[in-house]
């Protein structure tokens, strides 16, 4: 065969053909020197942060001005608005169980982990924005179904048939604009069912306040309650402890159908994975919201006991899920290492999250700076090199996936002086740094020449 014309080599290495093939595959552009403002103006997560913290203030705002005063509907009865005090009072008792399953799902986002930023976006997604959207629709659909009475909120009709469909497809929302916006970055299930669980607590945390500060404003202003205090620690024992596990579980139904999607490449099961998982959400909040309307708590065992049973299930899958993950990182860091791009003990110690926790902690314990942030991007490089190699395995990665590749085995090599990168022999706490010897000085008092002493023999 004749070699190609110089034209059309250089323009099939162009650039800007490279960077669109890298685009097709979800993968960031070449790397350029360009000063931070530039870089941060070339940032989606910029302009998505620029475009949703104002509609998340808006969104509190406006959910404030609708439950602060009271209600007074067209049969004349008054629905008691929620006063500053017990938004306080309900904040304080809703923050304990929004602190522990954010700690849970961060510690599950171990590989490929998402910024912090992504975190906080997702959380407050669910705090604000599902909040708003769900609440104007559910009251919405409660005054279509007549149930606009005092105790509208607790219409059984409309939190059965019409809350789960709102609430699901609000809190999911969030999911499927992260992939299309950073694919590249979820590239696991373990990173999907971590955004889904931050999305459903941050909608759980609001929800608990207001549910809390309805009952506190109503105990404070009825007789027949003589213990308001206890009132609200009653429903908090139900709400964010017996039935905290509600909004994660019936999300992570929807993230996992969205996963399956995205790691497969038939076109029908990427659009029926997603819509399954949304179905079997939705059936099972309307089963869990049914139940719960029943009131009746001798008959609520079975269920409670079954519930109990989906969940026990679901920490087993993603158990099973971590143990997959290792040994996928293990394997493909195995590739590069046989063609010696990588050591031997660089698949074994960055395949295991308990090697990787300790890496982190003994780091922090070194120096934030000098050895923390090196072994943290470090970490971070190497996982999106194993989960890069698995996309170029699977076929969801095109021919830009080499030259990123080649990226990061060079940033690698630049990061591995300062990093940790090896558990043997690794103390968390540095070992303290010993002052050399020095020699005495001679004693100041009289004594022999040749023995120590600064006077002469007599």
């Amino acid at each position: 065969m004749g070699s190609l014309p110089g034209t059309l080599v250089r323009i099939m290495t162009s650039p800007q053909l490279l960077d669109r093939q890298r685009w097709l595959s979800g993968l960031p552009p070449t790397a350029r020197r360009r000063p931070w403002w530039q870089r941060m103006l070339h940032s989606p997560l910029f302009w998505l942060t620029v475009v949703l913290v104002p509609f998340y203030a808006y969104c509190l705002l406006n959910q404030y001005q609708m439950l602060h005063p009271d209600r007074e509907f067209a049969d004349g009865t008054v629905a008691l608005g929620l006063n500053n005090e017990a938004l306080r009072q309900s904040a304080f008792w809703a923050m304990w169980t929004a602190l522990a399953y954010v700690v849970l799902f961060v510690w599950l986002d171990r590989f490929r982990a998402q910024r912090p930023l992504v975190w906080l976006l997702t959380f407050l997604w669910g705090a604000c924005a599902a909040t708003w959207i769900s609440i104007h629709v559910n009251t919405w659909a409660a005054e279509a179904m007549n149930t606009t009475s005092a105790n509208a909120d607790m219409g059984t009709r409309a939190a059965i048939f019409i809350a789960p469909f709102v609430e699901e497809a609000s809190k999911a929302t969030v999911l499927f604009l992260l992939v299309v916006l950073f694919r590249a970055r979820i590239v696991s299930r373990l990173s999907i069912v971590t955004l889904a669980g931050l999305s459903a607590i941050g909608f759980a945390f609001v929800e608990n306040i207001i549910y809390y500060a309805r009952v506190f404003v109503y105990a404070n202003n009825t007789i027949e309650v003589t213990d308001p205090q206890a009132e609200v620690l009653s429903l908090v024992m139900l709400r964010g402890v017996y039935t905290s596990f509600g909004h994660p579980v019936f999300t992570m139904m929807t993230a996992l159908g969205l996963a399956i999607a995205l790691g497969t490449r038939s076109k029908i099961v990427r659009v029926a994975a997603p819509l399954g998982g949304f179905v079997l959400a939705c059936g099972g909040h309307m089963l869990f919201n049914g139940v719960a309307s029943s009131g009746d708590s001798a008959s609520l065992r079975p269920q409670w006991f079954m519930a109990l049973g989906l969940v026990a299930t679901l920490i087993l899958m993603l158990v099973f899920t971590v143990v997959a993950q290792t040994q996928l990182i293990r394997r493909r860091l195995g590739d590069y290492r046989r063609v010696g791009w990588l050591t031997d003990r660089d698949p074994v110690v960055f395949s295991s999250p308990f090697k990787r926790m300790k890496l982190q902690v003994a780091s922090l314990l070194r120096g934030p700076r000098r050895t923390w942030l090196p072994t943290t991007r470090f970490m971070r490089r190497i996982s999106e090199l194993a989960y890069l190699r698995e996309g170029m395995t699977r076929g969801t990665i095109g021919v830009g996936g080499d030259d990123r590749a080649r990226e990061i085995l060079l940033e690698l090599e630049e990061l591995r002086p300062a990093a940790l990168t090896d558990t043997r022999g690794l103390t968390l706490f540095p070992p303290r740094r010993r002052k050399p010897l020095t020699s005495a000085p001679p004693p100041q008092s009289p004594g022999p020449a040749g023995l120590g002493g600064n006077w002469p023999a007599p």
